[in-house]
């Protein structure tokens, strides 16, 4: 598999999903825990911008690892002039009453494409005003990221949202909570349920959290860097989606708790390989700009 020093990229990649944080700031982080050694430290743009670039990453967007509005601002001030930080998943509770003022607020910087939602805040319920916050989003062009996994933010909810808000692009992060080397039965039929809704996209996102053992971020460990372990979850996917509703997401820094990110990047490329190449810059580049609309 790659290294550092050997790109496996077969072409530009656009990963839509890293975090950048600063826990030396006086007012510090929420996340991660201090006691996490191996994130707890300053994760700046200069340090991604130096991973990257070798691997054939040509732009990327920053996702919110914070709860905190006035983080929003801080990784707006810190990405400010570099071309390469394309855009913002931004952070905002879903159902609050001040959600307008501050939409409006944040999206006065067009880097601010859409928010990853119902993590922080309260739980998705769809009740009236978590509904009419969507149809902001919607009616905005935003788009909406999410995790799922088993009992966080189920399936059945999610199912009802894109239901609900047709207009919303939805962006499904971290392969949607697979695990194992094996898709479980009610994975792969939730995965294809979701696939009926066209504005429905899934983020192939944070690989090596399928075998994390601990299904947290507490303690490293060692993900497979062979892609048959990945193969029959990808086949799901490329299945129920084709590949213009999957795009690429590394998770950096938080996927060096499995692995390296030139592993997972050639996971992911040697996948790819036999389906062609406009398939595959559909997945590692070309789909990002579309749904991010990044141009």
């Amino acid at each position: 598999m790659g290294s550092a020093g050997d790109s496996p990229a077969r072409g530009p990649i656009y990963d839509t999903h890293i975090h950048l944080w600063n826990v030396t700031r006086p007012s510090g982080v929420p996340w991660p825990p201090r006691e996490n050694t191996r994130l707890f430290r300053d994760v700046l743009p200069a340090d991604y911008e130096a991973a990257a670039r070798p691997l054939g990453i040509v732009g990327t967007g920053v996702v919110e690892a914070s709860d905190r509005h006035e983080d929003t601002g801080w990784v707006l001030d810190v990405t400010r002039g570099n071309a390469f930080f394309g855009f913002l998943v931004a952070q905002l509770e879903i159902g609050a009453d001040d959600f307008v003022s501050k939409l409006d607020e944040i999206t006065a910087d067009p880097r601010v494409v859409g928010l990853r939602g119902f993590l922080w805040s309260p739980t998705l319920t769809l009740a009236p005003e978590q509904r009419l916050h969507l149809q902001a989003l919607a009616a905005r062009g935003l788009s909406l990221d999410i995790i799922s996994r088993g009992d966080f933010n189920p399936k059945d909810k999610l199912d009802a949202l894109a239901g609900a808000v047709p207009d919303l692009r939805i962006v499904v992060d971290h392969l949607g909570g697979a695990r194992g080397t094996q898709p479980d039965p009610e994975w792969a039929a939730d995965m294809r349920r979701l696939a009926r809704h066209v504005n429905v996209h899934v983020k192939l996102s944070a690989l090596y959290d399928m075998f994390n053992p601990g299904a947290d971020e507490t303690h490293p460990w060692q993900a497979p860097t062979d892609v048959a372990a990945y193969r029959a979850h990808f086949d799901v996917l490329f299945e129920a989606f084709s590949a213009q509703r999957l795009l690429f997401g590394s998770n950096w820094p938080v996927c060096t708790m499995g692995g390296s990110l030139a592993d997972e990047i050639a996971v992911l490329e040697e996948y790819l390989a036999p389906l062609g190449q406009s398939t595959r810059d559909a997945v590692m580049h070309d789909n990002a700009r579309r749904v991010y609309r990044r141009g």
